[in-house]
């Protein structure tokens, strides 16, 4: 009966601190999205580091990899340092990236809707809504990369509170079960 109660306290901690971070990602969503650009730049520091390390240990540059190794170090040493600057420069370029996308799939769209246009299709204009919405989507995107990265990281963070007031209802309704059946739990817990 002790691992359950164990169990059930590890798992309302857990939620606590997913609703908490959920908290944390719809109230401050570009200071969220900062940390993970230092985490990143981190990474990118560390493997950076790792490449000279790699050829120290190596004792000089023997092979053509070698220099590879070096030059790569050197991007990711930069890459690293210009992100520390701007942490958020890795979700823009993402989200730049995303609004290209997007306005190459409305242009594809609007070429298909060109052929449906030919067919005399009834609904065409239906479609033809839908390529501006995303064609201008697309150009938003590209024009304001950090309103998608705040609305995404937004619903992240509802996403993590709901889901965390769901667990622990659900933490409930099993914790009253097992109160009201403890005949049944304590049978299955010596089994």
């Amino acid at each position: 009966m002790n691992a359950l109660k164990a169990i059930k306290w590890n798992s309302i901690v857990n939620t606590l601190i997913f609703f908490a971070l959920g908290l944390l990602l719809l109230i401050f969503p570009i200071e969220s999205l900062s940390i993970g650009g230092y985490l990143i730049a981190s990474i990118f520091m560390l493997v950076g580091l790792g490449s000279f390390i790699r050829i120290i240990q190596n004792k000089g540059i023997e092979t053509s990899a070698d220099i590879f190794y070096i030059l790569f170090g050197i991007a990711l040493i930069a890459a690293s340092i210009y992100i520390f600057i701007d942490p958020t420069l890795i979700i823009r370029l993402i989200n730049v990236f995303v609004g290209i996308i997007l306005i190459l799939y409305s242009i594809m769209n609007f070429m298909n809707l060109l052929k449906y246009r030919k067919n005399k299709t009834t609904s065409w204009w239906i479609y033809f809504s839908f390529v501006i919405i995303i064609f201008i989507l697309g150009i938003f995107v590209i024009i304001n990369p950090l309103f998608l990265a705040k609305i995404m990281t937004r619903l992240e963070g509802a996403t993590l509170c709901i889901n965390s007031i769901i667990t622990l209802i659900l933490a409930r309704k099993i914790n009253k079960y097992l109160t009201e059946n403890t005949t049944i739990v304590t049978d299955i817990v010596k089994e």
